[in-house]
C-alpha cells in the first residue's frame, strides 16, 4: 500500500514536472522570437546613425538629401513604434523608449537646421554641433537597444539552466517511480498477498536454487490443505476466505 501510494506521488510530481517544461519551452520561443526582433531594431539604430552623419556631408557639400531624410524618419517612427514595411518590432523597454522619443524630437531641430543651411550656408548654422549632439543621442539609444537584447540573451540562458534541471528532476522521479514499481511487482511475485508470506513462486525460486546450503542451514517445506477454504469461499465470498487465510497465517 506504502509502495503504490509512493508510485502515485511520483506520478503527480512527473505530470508537475512536465506541465513546467511545456510552458518553459513556449517561454523559450517567445524569447527566441524577441531576439530576432531585437536583432533588427539594433541594426536600424545604428543606420539611424550612420545615415544622418552621411546625410549631413552631403547637405554641407550642397547636396540635398531629401529622400535619405525620408528614410531616417521612416527608420525613427519604426523604432518607436514597430513597422511591418521594414519589420521592425516595438521594444518593450522604456529606457530604450524614452530614448527613441528624444531622438525623434531632435531630429525635428536636426532638419531645421538642414533647411537653414540650404539657404545661408552650413557656415551660418549650428548643423556641424546638432549633428554631434544627434550623433551621441544615436549612439546611446543603440547601446540601449543592445543592452535589452542581451538581457533577452540572459533571460534565455537562464531557461535553458532550468529547462535542462527539469529534464533531470524528471528523469530522476522516472527513474524512483520504475523502482516503486518494481518494488511492488517484486513483492507481488514473490509474496501471498493475502498472507504476506513467500508464496509458490518463491518457494520453487529456491528449492530450483543450483548453490547448496551451508551445514548452518536447516530447511524444512511444510504444506498445509486448507480443506475449508473452498466452502468458505463458495458460501461466504472470497473476502471471508482471504480473512480466514490471514486467521491461518
Amino acid at each position: 500500500m506504502k509502495e503504490k501510494k509512493i508510485t502515485r506521488i511520483l506520478r503527480i510530481f512527473m505530470m508537475l514536472l512536465i506541465c513546467i517544461l511545456i510552458a518553459l519551452f513556449f517561454g523559450i520561443m517567445i524569447l527566441v522570437s524577441d531576439m530576432q526582433g531585437t536583432a533588427r531594431v539594433v541594426n536600424y539604430a545604428g543606420l539611424v546613425r550612420g545615415k544622418t552623419q552621411q546625410i549631413i556631408k552631403l547637405e554641407n557639400a550642397q547636396r540635398p538629401q531629401d529622400e535619405m531624410i525620408r528614410e531616417v524618419d521612416a527608420y525613427i517612427d519604426g523604432l518607436r513604434y514597430g513597422s511591418d514595411e521594414l519589420n521592425l518590432v516595438r521594444l518593450d523597454d522604456k529606457a530604450f523608449q524614452d530614448k527613441m522619443e528624444v531622438q525623434e524630437q531632435f531630429f525635428e531641430q536636426l532638419k531645421e537646421e538642414i533647411y537653414k543651411a540650404r539657404e545661408e550656408g552650413y557656415e551660418n548654422t549650428q548643423i556641424i554641433n546638432k549633428s554631434e549632439t544627434f550623433f551621441t543621442i544615436c549612439d546611446e539609444t543603440t547601446g540601449l537597444a543592445e543592452s535589452y537584447s542581451q538581457k533577452l540573451a540572459s533571460s534565455l540562458n537562464r531557461l535553458e539552466k532550468i529547462v535542462v534541471v527539469d529534464i533531470i528532476g524528471y528523469e530522476l522521479f522516472k527513474a524512483l517511480r520504475y523502482a516503486a514499481q518494481n518494488r511492488v511487482l517484486r513483492q507481488k511475485v514473490y509474496l501471498d498477498e493475502a498472507t504476506g508470506l513467500p508464496n509458490k513462486n518463491k518457494c520453487e525460486e529456491i528449492l530450483a536454487s543450483e548453490e547448496p546450503l551451508t551445514g548452518s542451514e536447516s530447511t524444512a517445506v511444510m504444506v498445509f490443505d486448507l480443506n475449508n477454504l473452498r466452502i468458505i469461499n463458495d458460501r461466504q465470498g472470497h473476502e471471508r476466505g482471504d480473512q480466514y487465510i490471514r486467521s491461518f497465517a
